[in-house]
């Protein structure tokens, strides 16, 4: 039912994976709506509260993100890969991480998904991925990336 009313207030995004036909992920804005595109650019909000539904893994390179945020895993759960290494976020899960904080979520083949709380702060930079050891710009990255899998068909 609240699902449905998000969704009725435009409140609900889809965000598509590369190939543009699957969703990786849902997001519904609590607060804020923040943006519905990619193509739109984002607000000045001091904060925003979403729900989360992932439902693909994160493509392989680590990122960062352009907010410090804190997370809770209601129903379900991923691996969450870092620097320090590999580890089971499950339901219950608590975590605050800074915009420098590196990581890339892969969801268990077979589940239905990860469904969490998901609070941010002020957009304070870009975000982007490490890619042989150099950061790059998310547009960036995901036109590579893009531009790859499209020269491999």
């Amino acid at each position: 039912m609240l699902l449905n009313l998000l969704e009725k207030l435009g409140r609900k995004r889809i965000i598509y994976d590369r190939d543009g036909l699957r969703p990786y992920m849902v997001r519904y804005y609590l607060l804020f709506r923040d943006k519905l595109t990619e193509d739109e650019p984002a607000k000045n909000l001091p904060f925003n509260l979403m729900l989360h539904h992932i439902c693909l893994s994160d493509p392989d390179d680590l990122h960062d993100h352009p907010w410090w945020y804190a997370t809770l895993i209601l129903k379900g759960g991923y691996w969450e890969i870092t620097p320090e290494g590999k580890f089971w976020r499950g339901t219950g899960h608590f975590r605050i991480r800074s915009p420098e904080s590196l990581h890339r979520i892969e969801i268990p083949e077979g589940s239905q998904g990860s469904w969490s709380l998901f609070f941010c702060g002020t957009r304070m930079r870009n975000w982007g991925f490490i890619k042989e050891e150099k950061w790059i710009d998310h547009k960036q990255y995901l036109e590579q990336r893009k531009y790859k899998e499209e020269s491999c068909s």
